[in-house]
């Protein structure tokens, strides 16, 4: 993501990010490039959020400026999303939670 999540940007940011949420299991939104977020962004990326568990999956958030991480925190989302400090670190927890998910999955259909 390049520039604010802002009013101007969330049709754009809602088409891509239903796309790749309809898509795949988990999706990373590296936002390094995206120094502030408006309601408009936020809502973008709580319903995006929303719509991943409906399907199983997670929307993880990567690299929040300080202002994001203070208006996630403001408004109690904080704890919705994983947040990484990098897109290595969000891919490597990813790639670790579907392995657990489906040694799970494994051992409930041996029983």
């Amino acid at each position: 993501m390049h520039g604010n999540l802002d009013v101007t940007m969330a049709p754009d940011l809602r088409e891509a990010l239903c796309w790749a949420v309809d898509r795949h299991s988990a999706v990373v939104v590296d936002l390094a490039g995206s120094p502030r977020v408006d309601p408009a962004g936020l809502g973008v990326l709580i319903r995006a959020h929303g719509r991943s568990r409906q399907r199983g999956g997670v929307l993880c958030l990567v690299q929040p400026s300080r202002f994001v991480l203070t208006v996630l925190h403001t408004m109690h989302v904080d704890g919705v999303f994983p947040i990484f400090d990098d897109c290595v670190t969000a891919l490597r927890w990813v790639r670790a939670e579907a392995a657990a998910s489906a040694a799970a999955a494994s051992v409930l259909n041996s029983r």
